[in-house]
């Protein structure tokens, strides 16, 4: 009796989360029910807990919604990491600031005076002063021939420490391990593989004669 109680529960909880994650992604009812080919009387009963949703239909509605299995299944576990709060006035005058200081310090090091850096990238220098003092924010495009004119690269003056960056950080490597062959996200993923990552991450940080060396010693030892 307990055990069935508590299946009812779980599939009680398991309608109400996949309510949520429509309602969430904008999606009707019957949108969303034509995307795992029911009616949408049958996903209205999967979401008030009256019918259990079969694995196969909740895999469907995440893969067509972009949510993983795992926030179903444990939505306290799989939310995404929620963005910090801040003003954006503020973040902006900072990064411009920031931004600004960079581009000095990399002036300075360059060796190049403020008419020197206008003159290259075609920039009135009272504006490029305004810039370096972060009290005018620089385009996109005027960036990019400063950047280029003092040798570096609009990346060196990204967002690498704040929410953006670290979102941009995790937007990076995610792209990246998708882009993995599929045996190598499989190993990857499995709790197994864990100590051979690491020793790999170990492994990364000796020269390279050195893993020559030591993979001419295992030969020796095992010929």
């Amino acid at each position: 009796m307990a055990d069935r109680q508590a299946t009812q529960l779980r599939i009680k909880m398991l309608g109400a989360v996949l309510r949520q994650v429509r309602l969430t992604a904008g999606r009707s009812l019957k949108e969303t029910a034509a995307m795992i080919g029911v009616s949408s009387a049958v996903l209205s009963s999967y979401e008030r807990g009256r019918r259990g949703i079969s694995l196969p239909e909740l895999e469907l509605v995440g893969y067509q919604l972009g949510i993983s299995l795992s926030q179903f299944l444990h939505p306290s576990r799989g939310e995404p990491k929620k963005k910090s709060d801040f003003n954006p006035a503020v973040m902006v005058s900072l990064r411009q600031h920031y931004i600004g200081a960079l581009v000095r310090s990399h002036r300075g090091e360059a060796e190049m005076t403020v008419r020197d850096l206008a003159k290259r990238c075609g920039i009135p220098a009272g504006r490029l002063t305004l810039y370096e003092q972060g009290e005018r924010p620089i385009p996109v495009a005027e960036l990019e021939a400063i950047a280029d004119a003092l040798g570096h690269d609009l990346s060196d003056y990204q967002d690498t420490r704040g929410p953006i960056g670290e979102w941009e950080a995790a937007e990076r490597g995610f792209e990246a391990f998708s882009r993995l062959p599929a045996e190598l996200r499989e190993f990857i993923r499995s709790p197994k593989s864990e100590p051979y990552l690491r020793m790999a991450l170990k492994m990364s940080d000796i020269p390279v004669d050195k893993v020559r060396t030591m993979g001419e010693g295992f030969l020796e030892i095992t010929l």
